[in-house]
């Protein structure tokens, strides 16, 4: 398996990630504050998006492990997507209602980013990888979702930072909330 850079960063990544993106808050004005917000906010939900890609792939060759060490038959497509895809993503959430911000050019960056690195991995049917290939595939896309879980919850506390200054800008000064838009 060729070696491929990460599926997790990119410009708005690292642009959300420089730590001079959050210095001098008190300084910056209200609309910048919230720019910046917006923006890892979008982050923060392309990283999610890009993790739950990779997590449905995860799903996918996890399920063919199983049905290999079960010796069971493999099942059509649509059978194997619908139990793998019906159990939802694992972990805890942040207790926050589900925003669905991404942009079509996000969607489709994520996509592009994830089927790079399994161009010759065929997920309509992983019966046809062999044993040696299913792990290596597996071992990548675990090593991926790792990745973009870090940059994710980097990204998270970057968010929460600058959440954190418009909450003290708004507890000075409530007429700034009737601002937000």
């Amino acid at each position: 398996m060729a070696t491929t850079p990460p599926v997790s960063g990119s410009p708005r990544t690292a642009r959300v990630l420089d730590p001079s993106f959050v210095e001098h808050l008190d300084e910056s004005s209200l609309a910048e504050v919230r720019r910046r917000r917006d923006e890892a906010l979008a982050e923060r939900e392309f990283q999610s998006y890009l993790r739950r890609l990779v997590q449905v792939r995860q799903d996918i060759l996890r399920s063919e492990r199983e049905r290999r060490a079960a010796g069971g038959v493999s099942a059509p497509l649509v059978e194997r997507l619908t139990s793998v895809l019906s159990t939802g993503p694992t972990g805890t959430g942040r207790g926050e209602a589900l925003r669905v911000t991404l942009t079509d050019q996000d969607i489709v960056e994520a996509e592009r980013r994830v089927d790079g690195f399994l161009e010759d991995v065929d997920l309509f049917h992983p019966e046809g990888l062999d044993d040696d290939r299913l792990a290596d595939t597996m071992a990548q896309l675990e090593h991926e979702e790792r990745a973009i879980s870090d940059a994710r919850t980097a990204v998270i506390k970057v968010h929460d930072r600058l959440q954190s200054e418009l909450m003290r800008r708004y507890r000075e000064d409530p007429s700034l909330i009737t601002n937000e838009v």
